[in-house]
């Protein structure tokens, strides 16, 4: 879409060369102001016509409006389950094609990678259960499973590992895993982890499993009648399992990363836009809010408002961050600090404010927050270490570590008030007010900040915290991404879509990132 400055050129550039050269400034501006109220109308118009197809563009071009979606629903009869909005336009736009393969394998995997943006392998239970081998019943060539050639018969040992003979013991002396394979391969599968594709085949069906419990494992077990989980009830014939790739969180491999620069350099700019008005930087991710979001990495100590000793007035400025990870410590003598969708190492600030907040966050993780004479407060964010603050107003968040006033004693705030949120367990309310916590243990991917997964919170995190923010959704940094209702909402919408009697169980697996690539 072209903006208001191009539509305005074009406008001036329209008019015969002899009035450019009369003018003084004044015809600019004016088609300056034309060229808004055309930008608007086209922007109209553009918006329009995308708001007639709920399917993800495949250029770039604008998709229609998220609150349209329920309406096409509406109309195609699609029941909606995915959080996501892209989840949400693959239901609708893929409805019809979904209904006239339903049942079938890849109808499945498809609707497991649209409702949740994950890449998923799939494999059905009654292949992993133990079963007594039958005399007179065809035997699959093994050429269909990968192999270069058909499978010796003789000497029976080796007969004995032809992979599609329904073995129950482990033969230990081949290794069972995935490889990398050519396309051309009839067992070929074809995985998409992060953007890079991956070909890849089983190999040794018979083997020792080198990873058991992931998608390489395929070794056959006895019938588990548990009701299925991600950990449990597997080996069933009337189980789906989907193995899927873990949240990456804010550590997506793929951010772009830059050195931190004060003044801004070209390098900066080209990655993050500064805006500045009245008392306020804002440093936001030029991809903040859009579809194709990507964050960026800010290497480098952030210092703001520095003061000779080491304090400054907490109203002069105000710094705010959007879309970005910090990956050192950001300080601030004086001013004010306000982030929204970031992951931060340290944020520390140093101004006296125990009234309007110091440092303000919303949707962030943190490793350390510290504002020792300052009211600090947070919204749906996770803190893996220590809070330090001397008032704190918290809601719907994970505090990993204890949260007090001063560095020694460790004496909590005299004032503040937590509510929906995670504390530790040896946490002492003080002077706060705690509605509606809890002191469950929470269970991520990774505590490590900077790695992928860091602060995701693990299907065995208990229920208390993947459902307990106010709204029922859960706490902490990534409450509105909503990683931990995706496996839910998978198995809800695959219900749909699989024959009856059926159940899908969503399993985690982090073997999938590494996944043999074959280039």
């Amino acid at each position: 879409m072209n903006d208001a400055i191009n539509n305005a050129q074009r406008l001036y550039n329209i008019v015969p060369t002899v009035y450019r050269n009369r003018d003084t400034g004044d015809l600019e501006r004016y088609f300056e102001g034309c060229g808004l109220l055309l930008d608007q109308l086209q922007a109209t118009l553009q918006q329009r016509l995308a708001d007639n197809f709920p399917d993800t563009p495949l250029d770039d071009s604008l998709p229609c409006q998220d609150w349209l979606l329920p309406y096409f629903a509406d109309l195609l009869n699609v029941r909606l389950v995915s959080p996501l909005p892209a989840g949400r336009r693959a239901e609708v736009a893929n409805a019809v094609r979904w209904r006239q393969g339903k049942g079938t394998l890849w109808v499945i995997e498809e609707i497991a990678q649209a409702v949740s943006q994950l890449e998923a392998v799939l494999q059905e239970g009654w292949q992993r259960v133990a079963v007594t081998p039958r005399l007179g019943l065809p035997r699959i060539p093994a050429t269909a499973y990968g192999y270069s050639q058909d499978v010796a018969t003789a000497p029976p040992a080796m007969a004995a590992r032809h992979p599609g003979l329904p073995a129950v013991t482990v033969d230990f002396r081949c290794p069972s895993g995935a490889v990398a394979a050519d396309a051309s391969n009839p067992a070929a599968q074809q995985s998409t982890v992060d953007g890079d594709a991956r070909i890849w085949r089983q190999t040794s069906r018979h083997g020792s499993p080198c990873h058991p419990g992931s998608y390489e494992d395929v070794s056959r077990r006895t019938v588990d009648f548990r009701s299925p989980d991600w950990r449990k009830g597997h080996y069933h014939p009337d189980r789906l399992l989907l193995y899927t790739v873990p949240p990456a969180g804010f550590f997506h491999p793929g951010a772009q990363v830059v050195d931190w620069a004060d003044p801004p350099d070209a390098p900066f700019l080209d990655l993050i836009e500064v805006e500045e008005r009245d008392h306020l930087t804002i440093f936001r991710n030029r991809t903040f809010g859009a579809e194709d979001f990507m964050p960026v990495r800010v290497r480098g100590v952030i210092k703001l408002g520095q003061e000779p000793d080491g304090v400054g007035p907490a109203d002069f400025h105000t710094w705010r961050f959007e879309g970005l990870i910090l990956e050192n410590r950001m300080e601030a003598d004086g001013g004010r600090i306000e982030l929204e969708s970031c992951a931060s190492w340290k944020t520390e600030v140093h101004g006296i404010d125990t009234e309007t907040p110091v440092i303000a966050a919303k949707d962030c993780l943190f490793r350390s927050v510290q504002a020792a004479r300052g009211l600090t407060r947070l919204e749906y964010c996770t803190v893996l270490t220590t809070t330090l603050t001397e008032v704190l107003q918290a809601s719907d968040c994970i505090f990993m570590g204890l949260i007090r006033k001063d560095h020694i004693p460790p004496a909590p705030p005299a004032s503040g008030c937590v509510r929906y949120s995670r504390l530790h367990r040896e946490q002492d309310p003080g002077g706060m007010r705690l509605n509606d916590n809890t002191r469950r243990v929470p269970v991520f991917f990774t505590d490590d900040f900077g790695d992928r997964g860091c602060g995701v919170l693990h299907p065995a995190t208990p229920a208390a915290i993947r459902h307990g923010a106010e709204d029922g959704g859960e706490m902490g940094a990534y409450h509105r991404q909503w990683l931990s209702r995706l496996p839910d909402a998978l198995t809800d919408k695959l219900q749909d879509y699989m024959p009856v009697g059926l159940t899908a169980a969503v399993i985690p697996d982090p073997r999938l990132l590494e996944m043999p690539d074959n280039s």
